[in-house]
């Protein structure tokens, strides 16, 4: 017995060890794969800190673990991370894997997950990573991979996170602490999806409005789908929003692209009103468990139809409240009495047609009673009949809602009539009498130490005969005492067809104790207002560009003033400001502030603010402003963070500039940081007009030498924002240019290696990316460059690789006086005519071309004196040109440069001194075929005058001397040939042997 006991073990051991080790056989092959995949389909950076294999975790089946995991963007989301996860894992059937045609996984689990997904207000989305194929890379991978297909059984996500910014529709939602689970055979044609989520934290809010605020979401769902029909049944589905529970059954289709099949109805199983209670803002708290409530509530509806751009569905909306009531522990007063009768519905294909009928709603706060009712039929046209009387006692809304840190004392009253049709195209209101009351008002909060006293509002809306002229908003008396001071204001607002105003406010206002009462979202706004203001008008005077006859006067002073918004993290912050009215303008002077951490001085004056303000035209003005110190790149970005952090440049994102905005800005900064790069004494014009910033007759010192800037940045077109500049450059250290401007480092990467000073005319333009940088194919322009005297950094590759190819070693000591480069930019490509740069005896002309991406196509010309460039290149060049330099006093011969500045490579191209020395090779050849030639003749004792010193028989005469001149260009012509023969085969010689690599002597191994 315990020998077999022992053969069990041994084999169970056995079995163990295997399924341990088969993961190790398989690992490199599979990560290889799962690498391959991602950089094949994915335009994002995808990283992990170490990928595992198992068999154990999902037997059979094998686990590929990814842990550490995240998928960061491409600009312009190079900040920003999709995805990132502790941990990302998978089980397949490892048959399927390697099958090539269907991957089976059984489970998908993520870990702790932080999903941010991202879109511009250009359309672009950080979540746009997956790869497209060309048309031919897909009919060919649909030839031998048509059948390939995933298919999963389940998922699970724990502690997730998701935050969702949409900035076209200015939607904003975040999920937290969400766990989800799933099982659906999603490659399966026809399958049920299952699933369940639970989120403890849930905001959602659209544009700008919040509309779910930190609430509890639970959902469980069973959906039929059916994939050839995009249809998606739905069987007693359960959504839970705080307490709150609804079920929903029904089915969605989606026939094409266009259009929406839409049957579903909705219902409350639990028709308490406590439940319902538990979706009001404020009230869903950490005692809303103990909060005693009754009530009956019946609620339910559908949805019915096709949703398309021509038609909405039909539904209906159903609320009942009965005799309801609620009361908070450890308060006194309970509210009561609450009835809720309310009906929306819509029973046609147009959306407009919609009605709303609230038939009852009254409730009684402690004993003060609120009832009103209400029916809009229609939403464009609107008939409307509404009747709201309500009258409360501030004091008792804190024995009623639990108020830490808020007391609030006051009698307010509302009574409202309205009855008739609202219809803005036929300028129709209806019949309106209401009025509203605060008396002895008293607000006072533990967030800000004095309270607002004395507050007294009497206002009133009335139209009698149902036109737009006929209605009027007046306010009769607006007062209070906030912080000690008194602040006054009454006005008139009548006729809604066109707005005839007459407003008058005077005193302190504290901005910051305005907005504890009022919190705004997004923006902190801070300071003290005091103004003595009176405006009257007309908007067919506005309209009409009457400003003269909108008598606008008064003044007011800005104290500690702060604004900080989403759009504009960086702040603006106003020290003091003085501001005078008149019906055109605004004259401010003595302004002073920061922006972001700039400081300023400003003073000027604005035109068409009432336009501006009431009808969003645009603002006019001209400003002088002053800085010590400015810090650009602030404004460069969303971030006000933007600049170098922790050693690391961070990057420039594009800002919109307002198409709203027509401002001329005179300015003189004593020192500004723009990235990297310092500037000192600043002094020139910005206009800012129809999305544009155009800088005028700019000028600083930086660099160690002097600019002038003119030049456009437009983002009239925000997805194609463009640029355009002329500079003049004096004297500018060439290193230090390379190191902090950009447009050096596209145009002349050369001058990394260059010390000295330059001057330069430049005209460059072309689109920026989404991170500020030039897109390369859009770059054009011309310029002229003069180098004043530099010297060559001994580590710049071209010298290096020039000494190393010519053996001419004085190259090294290239300098560079008065050079002189005539440039264009087409298309991205950078192009120089030929110039020349001398130093001692040498000289060397160069020109040719880059592309803005480091590829070159140059030509050089060397001129050399051959007594200073040593054997070495002596026998470089008789390599080359099978020549040898003796006698020659300067060698001229001409290189191709290819390659990259980092590798450079170059190559021989020919000689005009070797072509010289061929010349004297065949002078010499002549002289020596006429030597000859004579010789002959004085042994046929012919002399040169033609007369023969002997009598010869002349036919045999004439043959001997024909054969011999036969024979002598013969002999001539072989020579020559051999000659011209040896000087080819000795240039290719020299060059291929220049080219490849040495043969090793295989002997001596």
């Amino acid at each position: 017995m315990k020998k077999i006991f022992i053969i069990i073990l041994s084999v169970l051991t056995l079995f163990a060890g295997i399924l341990f080790a088969i993961p190790f056989f398989f690992k490199d092959s599979i990560q290889a794969k799962v690498n391959q995949e991602i950089q094949k389909k994915v335009k994002a950076k995808v990283y992990y800190s170490s990928f595992d294999l198992s068999l154990f975790k999902h037997f059979p089946e094998l686990t590929i673990g990814l842990s550490d995991f995240g998928i960061v963007g491409l600009s312009p989301f190079s900040s920003d991370t999709l995805i990132q996860a502790k941990e990302f894992s998978l089980a397949a059937d490892i048959k399927s894997i390697f099958s090539g045609d269907k991957v089976a996984i059984s489970a998908v689990t993520i870990e702790s997950p932080k999903i941010s997904i991202k879109i511009l207000p250009d359309g672009s989305a950080n979540y746009d990573i997956y790869k497209k194929d060309t048309l031919e890379v897909q009919k060919e991978e649909s030839k031998s991979s048509s059948n390939f297909n995933v298919a999963i059984q389940s998922w699970k996500l724990t502690d997730g996170q998701i935050r969702y910014d949409d900035r076209i529709t200015n939607t904003l939602a975040i999920l937290q602490n969400i766990t989800h689970e799933g099982s659906g055979n999603i490659g399966a044609e026809i399958y049920d999806l299952v699933t369940n989520t639970q989120i403890e934290k849930a905001s959602i809010s659209y544009g700008g409005t919040e509309y779910l605020h930190e609430k509890t979401l639970s959902a469980d769902m069973k959906i039929n789908i059916d994939q050839s029909k995009n249809k998606y049944s739905f069987t007693k589905n359960t959504l839970k929003l705080n307490d709150f529970t609804l079920n929903f059954d029904g089915s969605v289709t989606l026939p094409d692209t266009s259009s929406i099949d839409l049957d579903v109805q909705y219902n409350s199983p639990e028709n308490t009103f406590k439940n319902l209670l538990s979706l009001v803002p404020n009230i869903y708290t950490d005692k809303f468990k103990d909060l005693d409530a009754d009530g009956n509530v019946q609620f339910d509806g559908f949805v019915k139809g096709t949703m398309s751009s021509s038609s909405f569905p039909t539904y209906a909306f159903n609320l009942l409240v009965e005799n309801a009531m609620f009361q908070y522990p450890d308060l006194p007063t309970a509210v009561t009495g609450i009835n809720l009768d309310l009906k929306a519905s819509n029973t046609t294909n147009d959306l407009n047609n919609s009605v709303l009928n609230i038939k009852k709603f009254t409730m009684n706060l402690g004993k003060n009673p609120i009832n009103a009712r209400a029916l809009v039929e229609g939403l464009g046209k609107s008939k409307v009949d509404a009747d709201v009387v309500a009258k409360v006692d501030l004091q008792q809304i804190g024995q009623i809602f639990p108020m830490k840190g808020l007391t609030m004392r006051g009698l307010y009253s509302m009574d409202l009539k309205a009855k008739g049709t609202y219809d803005t195209l036929t300028k129709a209101f209806p019949q309106v009498n209401a009025t509203m009351s605060l008396a002895n008002g008293f607000i006072q909060s533990d967030q800000f130490p004095e309270p607002i006293k004395d507050l007294n509002v009497k206002a009133n809306l009335v139209n009698t005969n149902a036109a737009l002229a006929s209605t009027r908003l007046s306010i009769t008396e607006l007062k209070m005492i906030l912080d000690g001071e008194p602040f006054t204001a009454n006005g008139v607002i009548e006729n809604f067809e066109n707005y005839n105003w007459d407003i008058k406010a005077k005193g302190k206002i504290d901005l910051t104790k305005i907005t504890k009462i009022y919190p705004l979202a997004d923006m902190t706004l801070k300071g003290i207002v005091n103004a003595d203001l009176e405006t009257k008008g007309k908007m067919s005077d506005v309209k009409a560009k009457r400003y003269g006859s909108l008598p606008t006067s008064g003044k007011a002073t800005l104290q500690d003033f702060e604004f900080v918004s989403k759009e504009y993290p960086q702040g603006v912050k106003v020290s003091t400001a003085d501001m005078s009215f008149t019906p055109t303008a605004i004259n401010v002077s003595n302004a002073k502030g920061f922006l972001g951490t700039s400081d300023y001085v400003a003073n000027g004056v604005f035109t068409n603010y009432i336009p501006y303000a009431l009808n969003n035209e645009t603002l006019k003005g001209k400003m002088n402003v002053k800085s010590q110190k400015f810090n650009v790149n602030e404004w460069m970005t969303d971030s006000p963070k933007t600049g170098s952090q922790g050693g690391v440049e961070q990057p420039l994102q594009v800002v919109e500039v307002p198409k709203n905005i027509d401002l001329v800005m005179n300015t003189e900064i004593d020192e500004a940081k723009y990235s990297l790069m310092k500037m000192q004494d600043i002094k020139g014009a910005l206009l800012i007009n129809n999305g544009a910033i155009k800088m005028q007759n700019a000028t600083f010192q930086s660099l160690g030498g002097k600019f002038l800037v003119n030049g456009t940045y437009n983002t009239a077109n925000l997805a194609h924002p463009l640029f355009d500049f002329s500079m003049n450059l004096d004297n500018v250290e060439m290193a230090q240019a390379y190191q902090h401007l950009n447009i050096v480092k596209y145009l002349m990467p050369v001058a990394q290696y260059l010390v000295g000073g330059v001057n330069s005319n430049l005209k460059i333009n072309g689109e920026l990316g989404q991170d500020m940088m030039p897109k390369i194919n859009t770059v054009s322009g011309d310029g002229l460059l003069k180098v004043l005297q530099a010297t060559i950094s001994e580590t710049n590759p071209l010298v290096q690789k020039l000494v190393e190819t010519t053996k001419i070693a004085n190259l090294k000591n290239t300098k560079l006086n008065n050079l002189l480069m005539q440039f264009a930019i087409t298309d991205g490509t950078f192009s120089v005519k030929p110039f020349d740069i001398k130093f001692e005896d040498y000289k060397i002309t160069v020109g040719g071309r880059h592309g803005l991406t480091g590829s070159m196509d140059y030509n050089v010309l060397l001129d050399v004196p051959s007594g200073k460039i040593g054997e070495a290149f002596g026998s470089v060049f008789q390599k080359w040109t099978g020549k040898n330099l003796q006698g020659s006093d300067r060698v001229k011969f001409d290189l191709t440069l290819g390659g990259n500045l980092k590798n450079p490579v170059f190559g021989f191209k020919g000689s005009s001194t070797a072509n010289s020395l061929k010349d004297v090779a065949k002078a010499t050849l002549q002289t020596q075929i006429d030597e000859n030639k004579n010789k002959i003749l004085d042994q046929l004792n012919i002399k040169k005058d033609g007369f023969p010193t002997q009598t010869l028989d002349k036919e045999a005469m004439e043959a001997k001397a024909k054969a011999t001149a036969d024979s002598i260009k013969k002999i001539a012509a072989d020579k020559a040939k051999k000659l011209l023969d040896d000087q080819k085969k000795s240039v290719i010689n020299g060059l291929f042997n220049k080219l490849k690599p040495a043969k090793k002597d295989t002997l001596k191994q």
